[in-house]
């Protein structure tokens, strides 16, 4: 009798934790109404609180200001004043408010959940700390650029139409971003604690198992 096992596919496992996202975005999308609501109540409380003084007063501020820079690079009329964002000139203008709840905690969030288990495995202490920082990175990218283009929705379209991509299109752009961030730190990043990625040699399959 002989048993073979195959290599693992290069990239294989990425599937875990992009398996783990996709479930975690059906869900969220499915209860995203519910979810909109609750999260205005939840940020409501938390000003009226005071817990989101830190955020509103060091967070904030930076990525108003990276976003004014983004929206200046496109020819975008546009200031900003700690927490505040005014979008065009003159009387036709609009301001943006970047509450504690925009500052992007729900996407670090995605990202600490899919780090639950997208880390496991034999990776080198280097490899993993490389795809936190990598991950970290790419959560402050993301929240300046989702920022970016709701005020630009915002300046071309009005500020209902802003308010639907603030809600709707985060939850999207921040779980298709993940799932391409794992699927790079599992092929590029992540390297196994022998020093290169987890591939089985190409004999490996015809040695292991073989039993008569």
């Amino acid at each position: 009798m002989t048993a073979a096992f195959a290599p693992e596919p290069k990239g294989a496992g990425a599937i875990r934790p992009i398996g783990t996202l996709i479930a975690v975005a059906s869900v969220a999308l499915l209860i995203l109404p519910f979810l909109s609501t609750f999260g205005e109540l939840l940020t409501n409380a938390a000003m009226a609180a005071g817990f989101d003084a830190w955020l509103g007063q060091w967070i904030a501020p930076v990525e108003g200001q990276l976003v004014h820079g983004a929206l200046a690079l496109l020819g975008i009329p546009s200031a900003y004043s700690g927490s505040l964002l005014y979008i065009g000139s003159g009387a036709g203008s609009l301001a943006l408010y970047i509450s504690w709840n925009c500052v992007g905690w729900q996407t670090l969030l995605f990202l600490v959940v899919s780090m639950a288990t997208g880390l496991q495995g034999e990776f080198t202490l280097r490899s993993r700390l490389e795809t936190v920082a990598l991950g970290v990175f790419g959560i402050a990218f993301l929240n300046v650029l989702r920022i970016t283009v709701v005020a630009l929705v915002a300046y071309f379209f009005g500020r209902l139409p802003a308010v639907i991509v603030h809600d709707y299109g985060s939850v999207i752009a921040t779980v298709a971003f993940l799932m391409a961030f794992w699927a790079f730190a599992y092929n590029v990043v992540l390297e196994g604690r022998g020093g290169d990625r987890e591939e089985p040699s190409p004999d490996q399959g015809s040695r292991i198992g073989q039993m008569a």
